[in-house]
C-alpha cells in the first residue's frame, strides 16, 4: 500500500518542521501534494528556497497554485490533484507534526483488515511544539491493552456528535482509504451541511462505508494558540465548529442514527454552550433562539435551522 500525503498549505513559518517530520518518517509516504494557498504565493517560494532544499532531499514533492478561497476548496484542489494515485491519502496540516512511526503505523493497520480510516491519538502542542495535553479518549479505550482497536459506526456516532464530542482530532492524525475519499468531497449527511467540524463529520462518514482503526499511540502533535483557525475565538470557523455539533446530529438523526429524544438533549447542552461562549455575539443570537426550538421539538425548527446555516457558511466561504 502506498500513501500520498497532501499539505493545504498556508503558513510557512512551520515548513522546516513538517518537512523534518516527514524526512525523520520510517516509512516515507510516496509523494507529498503542497497546495499553496498564500495570497502572493510566499509559501511556495519558501517551500522551494535554496535554504529548505536540504529539507526536500529525497522527498518526493509536488506544488501547485491553491484556488485561494480558504481551508476546504484548498483541500478539494488537493484531491483533484492526487486524483486516485494511491490507495491511502493523507491530509495533512501545516502547522501540524508527525512523529517517527506515523506513516509505519498506519500502514500497519490498514494491513490488518479493511477500513474506511485510521486515526491515531496526537498531542497538544503550544506554539513551540511543546506537548501540553493528551488526547482524551471513551474509558473503554483508555483501558483496552490492544494498541490498534476497530470500531464500527454505531460505536463512532454514539461516542461523539451526540455527545457533543470530537475524541478523535483532525485530519491531520487519520489516514484514508481510497474508498472513503468520496466522503472528503460532501461534508454532508442527508442535506444538512456539517462544514466547520469538516473532520469529525468526514470520520463519521467514513465509518458508513467501512469500520476505523483507531491507534492508540500519539503519533504527532497539534498547535493550540499561533495564528490556526482554533486559536480565534469569536472568528467563524470556531463558531462553525460550535454549531456543526448541531448540524452533525440533525443529519445523524435523519440517517437513523440517533432518535428525536437524543438530539433534542444534544440541542439543550449546546444551546447553554452557545449562550454561555456567544452569548454576546449579535451574529450568533439567532442560532441561540433557534436551539432553543429545536431542544423544545417544534415542528418548523429544523427547517429554519438548516436555512440560516447554510446562509452562514455561503456568507464566510465555506463552501
Amino acid at each position: 500500500m502506498d500513501i500520498v500525503t497532501l499539505v493545504p498549505a498556508f503558513k510557512p513559518q512551520y515548513l522546516p518542521d513538517l518537512l523534518n517530520s516527514f524526512r525523520n518518517q520510517t516509512r516515507a509516504p510516496r509523494q507529498i501534494i503542497f497546495s499553496d494557498d498564500s495570497p502572493d504565493g510566499a509559501y511556495g517560494a519558501v517551500l522551494m528556497s535554496e535554504a529548505l532544499e536540504p529539507l526536500r532531499r529525497g522527498l518526493a514533492i509536488e506544488c501547485h497554485t491553491g484556488p485561494r478561497r480558504g481551508g476546504y476548496p484548498n483541500v478539494l484542489r488537493l484531491l483533484e490533484h492526487w486524483a486516485g494515485r494511491s490507495e491511502l491519502v493523507h491530509v495533512m496540516l501545516d502547522d501540524d507534526v508527525l512523529y517517527p512511526e506515523f506513516y509505519e503505523r498506519h500502514l500497519v493497520a490498514h494491513h490488518s483488515a479493511r477500513l474506511s480510516c485510521s486515526i491515531s491519538r496526537r498531542w497538544s502542542a503550544n506554539d513551540a511544539g511543546l506537548p501540553i495535553a493528551g488526547q482524551p479518549v471513551p474509558p473503554a479505550l483508555a483501558s483496552t491493552p490492544h494498541r490498534i482497536v476497530s470500531l464500527d459506526a454505531d460505536v463512532v456516532f454514539m461516542s461523539t456528535a451526540i455527545e457533543c464530542k470530537n475524541w478523535f482530532g483532525e485530519f491531520s492524525n487519520a489516514v484514508f482509504h481510497a474508498d472513503a475519499v468520496p466522503v472528503l468531497r460532501k461534508p454532508m449527511f442527508e442535506g444538512v451541511s456539517y462544514a466547520g467540524l469538516w473532520d469529525l463529520g468526514a470520520f463519521m462518514a467514513a465509518s458508513l462505508v467501512a469500520p476505523i482503526a483507531h491507534i492508540q499511540d500519539h503519533l504527532g502533535y497539534f498547535r493550540t494558540g499561533g495564528a490556526g483557525n482554533s486559536a480565534q475565538f469569536n472568528g467563524p470557523y470556531m463558531k462553525a465548529a460550535h454549531l456543526g455539533y448541531v448540524a452533525l446530529n440533525m443529519g445523524g438523526r435523519r440517517l437513523g442514527r440517533y432518535t428525536e429524544a437524543q438530539v433534542r438533549h444534544a440541542y439543550a447542552v449546546m444551546a447553554q454552550a452557545m449562550v454561555q461562549r456567544y452569548g454576546s455575539q449579535d451574529d450568533m443570537q439567532p442560532f441561540i433562539a433557534l436551539l432553543v426550538r429545536l431542544a423544545a421539538g417544534e415542528a418548523q425548527a429544523e427547517a429554519d435551522f438548516i436555512a440560516r446555516w447554510h446562509a452562514y457558511l455561503q456568507r464566510h466561504d465555506f463552501f
